[in-house]
């Protein structure tokens, strides 16, 4: 009997205890100011936002360099960036065609220097006197004006008169005639018995 009154005891405490705790912490909240918000995430806005962008850039000279279009852009300053929706680069270059670059979205980084391509890219040239044509496919590319470089770390497809070189990625310098470029990894190439060594 002595048992089970001190095992009763014990319970009552034990309730009683835990039902000052949580008196205390009622108390203790009712006391915190009431204007104290909770922190809420930084919401992102661009600063401005244009619809069927076009920019024209030229050389020294006055001769157009590259010609940037896109269906929207968004521009947001904190972050020195634009947001490109189904951005289309022409580059053009001295002697012969112009390469043609477009994906389904896009930034604009480095005060314009950097145009970074996302998403089902292409970059193609047309056959011209001295180059044939070149049909590119990756899923991102990385472009950069000063340099005349053309960039991925990611699966790159290259086509060229029934040819085919693929590699883990790539760097292309655009402005030069041949054509010249890296590539990452194991590149492999399929070769046109009709035409016999590659020369892109």
């Amino acid at each position: 009997m002595r048992a089970e009154h001190g095992l009763a005891r014990r319970y009552w405490l034990l309730g009683l205890g835990l039902g000052l705790l949580g008196l205390i912490t009622w108390w203790q909240v009712q006391r915190l100011p009431k204007d104290i918000a909770m922190p809420t995430p930084h919401a992102r806005h661009p600063d401005y936002r244009v619809v069927g962008f076009t920019a024209l850039e030229t050389d020294a000279q006055g001769q157009p360099s590259r010609r940037l279009t896109a269906a929207g852009l968004r521009h947001f300053a904190d972050e020195d960036l634009s947001e490109l929706d189904q951005p289309r680069l022409i580059l053009y270059r001295a002697d012969g065609p112009p390469w043609l670059a477009e994906s389904r979205s896009g930034l604009v980084r480095a005060g314009g220097d950097a145009v970074q391509l996302l998403d089902e890219v292409r970059l193609e040239r047309a056959r011209g006197p001295h180059n044939r044509a070149v049909h590119l496919k990756t899923e991102r590319l990385d472009i950069w004006r000063q340099q005349g470089l053309a960039e991925t770390d990611l699966p790159v497809q290259i086509e060229s008169d029934g040819e085919t070189l693929t590699a883990n990625g790539m760097r292309l310098w655009y402005l030069e005639d041949a054509m010249r470029g890296q590539f990452k990894g194991r590149a492999r190439i399929r070769l046109n018995p009709a035409t016999g060594t590659p020369q892109l």
